[in-house]
């Protein structure tokens, strides 16, 4: 288990999580701009959001593509 801490409007928070999800969160985080180290906005933070949301969007409709493309076969 790996901690996490962030800072967002001045309140410090820290999760506990596994590892590998542990590295992909702050890797995540960095690509976003979004520092452990510094206090970050909420805006900030709602972009980044909006940008997992958008590939998760995109990658809901690679699956049903497939899907139906391994239907048709």
């Amino acid at each position: 288990m790996k901690k996490i801490s962030l800072s967002i409007s001045g309140k410090r928070y820290e999760v506990n999580l596994e590892d590998e999800f542990a590295d992909f969160v702050i890797n995540d985080m960095k690509s976003a701009g979004i520092s452990q180290e510094t206090d970050n906005t909420p805006a900030l933070l709602l972009k980044a959001y909006l940008k997992l949301a958008h590939k998760n969007s995109n990658y809901e409709d690679e699956i049903e593509l497939l899907v139906d493309t391994l239907d048709g076969l």
